[in-house]
């Protein structure tokens, strides 16, 4: 009994220090959050602060990771490009309804957020989409060259959303997929097809 009470004490630590994190995050430039402000935030003494995490970094790499393994994609692999479609959609629409997780990856992935938080994104995207985006390639191209347009892609698509979720949210999410999946498949020729027109609207 008295281990699972210690448990879930530092649960409960944990978490309020990461929430304090994210608190600060939406205030201030990552650069200048201390470990002084996130303790004082949390209403926790440094000393407890160091039994969990090392440094501002530390904890900031922790709450990231969390952030990353609660996304739809984590740990997921998509075959088809219906299936690809209606998670983009689905995935928009979660980050568009939950406002504080959204103005959080706007931080992170601003030119004022963290490098590391965008290669988790990329990394994540990659394992998730490989497997079905191999499917549609040319038969006769070699991995090393698969790899290599495959990361142009993934770098690509993790940077438009970011751009959308910073920049662009007005944009509905059907909007926002349709000229996704049409630059994954077709690159920039998409835009040449008269009949593509329709499916990004201009007004």
């Amino acid at each position: 009994m008295p281990e699972t009470k210690n448990n879930r004490r530092v649960r409960f630590t944990r978490s309020a220090l990461r929430e304090a994190l994210i608190d600060l995050i939406l205030e201030k430039p990552l650069v200048s959050i201390t470990v002084k402000d996130i303790c004082a935030r949390a209403d926790i003494n440094r000393s407890t602060f160091y039994l969990h995490f090392k440094d501002v970094t530390d904890i900031l790499r922790t709450t990231e990771d969390e952030i990353i393994e609660h996304m739809p994609t984590h740990k997921r692999k998509f075959r088809d490009l219906q299936e690809i479609e209606g998670f983009f959609i689905d995935f928009l629409e979660q980050i568009r309804n939950n406002p504080r997780i959204m103005k959080v990856i706007q931080v992170l992935c601003s030119e004022q957020g963290d490098p590391y938080f965008v290669r988790k994104l990329q990394t994540m995207t990659y394992k998730a989409f490989f497997d079905g985006w191999d499917m549609h390639m040319m038969p006769e191209m070699s991995e090393q060259r698969k790899l290599l347009v495959f990361s142009y892609t993934i770098s690509g698509m993790v940077s438009m959303l970011s751009t959308w979720a910073t920049r662009a949210q007005d944009t509905p999410t059907e909007q926002v997929v349709s000229l996704l999946m049409g630059l994954m498949w077709h690159g920039m020729g998409y835009f040449a097809a008269s009949d593509k027109k329709s499916a990004f609207p201009t007004e």
